[in-house]
């Protein structure tokens, strides 16, 4: 399969030889320094224009900062996405096979985006002794599914563009928790960024339900192009979307709707102590 760039021949990003390994390596290290770079901007940002950021723990802070940079790839990844499903015909026409240039830079980038992500979490677990294994599931899973793609030179891009896609409600999130920080809960901008998050979530679910089908569609040469252990990893990756991941989010969401509370940092309430005891009334201290 080539990977000529069928574009112009204006030289770009997207022209590259992808076919190196020391381009894709290179493209991999500047996803990671790029979102790392939008990690530390937004904190020096913040700190210096926001005051709902100062007011925060530090692990707020970070918590901050990674729901900006994961807003970013969440764009980068949608236009991208959006692009594949809709628009590119090469990938429609061959949705195991099909294979972009542009998609080779979006799956290299997103690489190094996933690392960065697997690095920022493990970092934070470790300082602040805090352990979401959803999400530690969720980025082990697709750095390591884009870490194949990157790897193998016959894989196709289609899915892993819409893989990316669902990427769609990042940034919805980023603004939900940053307006709940900054106490703006009871704000019409909140509710309707809110009911946007949680549709994104929805068409998350839908989007998981064309991707089976795709594979169905096209199992032949999925199996033909994809390494065994690859092909495995992304199929149990879709299937914890499919029915764990997906449904246990859009389900929080939906509650945090009705009940305005963060999530991530909620303070565990004091145990009460009963008011009786052996059927007496406890003896105040």
């Amino acid at each position: 399969m080539s990977l000529a760039s069928d574009g112009g021949t204006l030289e770009s990003v997207f022209d590259l030889d992808y076919a190196s390994w020391s381009i894709r390596a290179t493209l991999v290290a500047a996803g990671f320094t790029f979102y790392v770079g939008v990690f530390l901007v937004c904190h020096q940002l913040s700190s210096s224009l926001n005051a709902t950021y100062r007011s925060l723990v530090a692990k707020e802070q970070v918590f901050w900062n990674l729901a900006a940079t994961r807003a970013v790839f969440g764009v980068q990844s949608s236009a991208a996405g959006l692009w594949a499903l809709l628009l590119d015909p090469l990938l429609q026409a061959d949705k195991a096979r099909g294979q972009q240039n542009w998609c080779w830079f979006h799956v290299t980038t997103a690489t190094g985006f996933f690392l960065f992500e697997n690095v920022a979490v493990h970092l934070s677990s470790f300082f602040f002794r805090n352990f979401d294994v959803f999400l530690v599931i969720h980025h082990l899973f697709a750095f390591l599914g884009f870490l194949g793609s990157t790897v193998n030179l016959q894989a196709g891009h289609y899915l892993a563009m819409t893989t990316l896609l669902l990427e769609m409600s990042t940034p919805f999130t980023c603004i939900s928790w940053m307006l709940l920080k900054a106490g703006w809960a009871d704000s019409w901008l909140w509710k309707l960024n809110q009911w946007l998050m949680i549709h994104m979530f929805h068409c998350r679910m839908v989007l998981t339900y064309h991707m089976w089908w795709v594979c169905f569609q096209h199992w032949e040469g999925l199996r033909k192009t994809l390494y065994t252990p690859h092909l495995l990893l992304f199929l149990v990756g879709l299937a914890l979307l499919t029915a764990v991941l997906n449904p246990y989010w859009t389900n929080k969401k939906t509650q945090q709707l009705l009940n305005p509370v963060d999530w991530n940092f909620a303070h565990p309430e004091p145990s009460r102590q009963p008011d009786r005891i052996n059927g007496l009334p406890r003896k105040e201290q």
